[in-house]
């Protein structure tokens, strides 16, 4: 039996050539010089009906931008790091939210604010409350209605919602010894349980329309029995892959070794949130920004400042503080922290198009494309066997400049034969099977010019390689 070859074509081949490319760009060329505005959805289907290029909308774009042809614009959201904080004991982290409820009555909106506190182990539905806006004393309600059932939390996870971090709520979460866990900012995904809650709740429900002339109190009462129906629904069926019910997996009882680690857990990832070194550079900056220029924030700015400063790169930050240095100098009336943060911003999101740009370039630029099909053309007459033969010489040869001299043109090609190749790992593979398919060679030779290709590639030295020729 024969081995079956497969050509490894790794670091030379793409779907996407310098012939699609050039077509892409000719005819986004054609559409702007109409004085059409280019539409990424239709220009793609223009692609498929017309050129049968069949590229996802992504890829399309991404060869507009190296080409020039559109601007580059990127969303990323900050904070960029997630961390899962879904916990194993039922009742030892809760997830606490509010959302905005519309109800029509008589097609005259009434919107409420629903606070729904729900348990991010068992995902039990545990309290609710309507009111007309998300204040302290909503949230304590929903609290309180939580213990009075299921007992008192070790944890509570919520937004930085001033009304989740105010004094009121602190308080009384000190008093009933329960853990606060603050995600974000800018960080729905932190706080997934209660969101993904009122997906499922609003999807059930949909458009609450009454058509009647009761007063208000009728349809908060008709919002509160239709959540409450929902609950009750909701607990009832097992949740993802568990044999078991919300509720019936709410009532498991946790002995008290599984609490004190679950809250030293809690306690450590809060702990882990606050002393990242990076972020402390960040607040160092700010901290020292805030009194060079004489700004005078109020508590409540300042916690605001520290929390979304940690969201921007270092360098982000360094550009910031020259560009807004210079304005406070023309116009000192623009020192404050709002004129700080809006200089920041557009620093960032420069910084962010400007990486995405540079990467579409790098990948699908036409000149750039077709300069390296050029270089792959016009390749050196010697190849692989080339470099191998003179390397063989090299280890062979009894003369020192003999064989410093093959070794130095073994050198040579080998790194113009790297510049030819986007991935190194093919060419060394390819290096690999020539050396093993040579049979004039002893193994010990075989061993000594791989030892000196693998010097050319700047690897790792073949007493540590897993590559040995038998």
């Amino acid at each position: 039996m024969k081995p079956l070859k497969i050509p490894d074509a790794r670091g030379k081949t793409s779907k996407i050539t310098a012939e699609i490319v050039r077509q892409i760009v000719r005819g986004a060329t054609a559409l702007k010089e109409q004085g059409k505005r280019l539409r990424l959805k239709r220009f793609t289907r223009y692609l498929k009906s017309e050129h049968d290029i069949c590229l996802s909308r992504k890829k399309v774009k991404e060869i507009l931008i190296a080409n020039n042809l559109f601007a580059a614009r990127t969303r990323k959201r900050r904070p960029k790091f997630y961390q899962s904080i879904r916990k194993e004991i039922p009742n030892g982290l809760v997830s606490l939210d509010g959302s905005e409820f519309t109800v029509l009555v008589d097609k005259i909106p009434y919107k409420f604010n629903v606070e729904l506190c729900v348990d991010v182990s068992s995902f039990t539905h545990t309290a609710v409350s309507v009111g007309d806006s998300e204040n302290s004393d909503e949230i304590i309600n929903v609290l309180e209605t939580h213990v009075k059932n299921w007992g008192s939390p070790l944890g509570v996870l919520c937004d930085h919602g001033s009304s989740n971090l105010s004094e009121q709520t602190q308080a009384y979460l000190d008093k009933n010894d329960i853990e606060l866990v603050p995600v974000g900012p800018a960080n729905p995904k932190g706080n997934g349980t209660d969101e993904g809650a009122f997906s499922q709740m609003k999807q059930v429900l949909g458009v609450i329309q009454l058509e009647t002339l009761s007063p208000k109190a009728l349809a908060k009462a008709i919002l509160e029995k239709m959540i409450s129906i929902y609950i009750a629904m909701r607990n009832r069926n097992p949740s993802k892959s568990s044999a078991l019910t919300p509720e019936e997996n709410m009532k498991i009882p946790a002995c008290q070794v599984k609490q004190d680690l679950e809250r030293q857990k809690l306690k450590d990832h809060n702990s882990r949130r606050r002393n990242s070194e990076e972020d402390q550079k960040k607040l160092d900056r700010l901290s020292y920004l805030i009194p060079y220029h004489g700004i005078c924030p109020e508590s409540a700015a300042l916690e605001r400042a520290e929390r979304t400063v940690k969201a921007y790169e270092l360098k982000a930050i360094g550009f910031a503080e020259q560009a807004f240095h210079r304005a406070v100098t023309r116009h000192p009336q623009k020192a404050t922290l709002p004129y700080f943060f809006a200089i920041l911003r557009n620093i960032q999101q420069e910084r962010d198009d400007e990486a995405y740009k540079s990467y579409c370039y790098q990948r699908y630029n036409e000149q750039l494309m077709l300069k390296l099909k050029q270089q792959q053309i016009e390749q050196p007459e010697y190849s692989i066997e080339t470099v191998i033969g003179i390397l063989t010489q090299a280890v062979r040869a009894k003369i020192k400049v003999v064989k410093e001299l093959a070794i130095k043109k073994g050198r040579q090609w080998t790194h113009e034969l790297m510049a030819s190749y986007s991935y190194p790992g093919a060419l060394k593979k390819r290096f690999s099977d020539a050396i093993g398919a040579l049979t004039d060679l002893s193994i010990d030779l075989k061993n000594k010019v791989w030892e000196l290709i693998e010097q050319f590639l700047d690897v790792e030295p073949a007493s540590e390689s897993v590559t040995h020729f038998s």
